[in-house]
């Protein structure tokens, strides 16, 4: 599965999809995480959510988190800062 960033929540959509497509609930990854699940729920909800718990999540789902770097096709493409 591959994704395009562009937001942190953006990733926890995904994550959900995921969650959904492989009927994986969010107890059975608090289990894996030794969290209640609203821990889990909390950790997915927070405003600076980031690829550490991105990572953490999608370990307890068997999954590994790998970030690639592609060049853009055109430099004018680059979002400006």
């Amino acid at each position: 599965m591959s994704i395009h960033y562009k937001s942190n929540e953006q990733i926890v959509i995904e994550i959900k999809k995921l969650m959904l497509e492989k009927q994986i609930s969010q107890r059975e990854i608090a289990e894996q995480l030794n969290i209640k699940p609203q821990g889990l729920t909390k950790l997915l909800n927070k405003k600076n959510f980031g690829f550490e718990d991105a990572q953490k999540i999608l370990s307890a789902m068997g999954y590994d988190l790998i970030i690639d770097f592609e060049q853009l096709a055109d430099p004018a493409d680059s979002p400006k800062q």
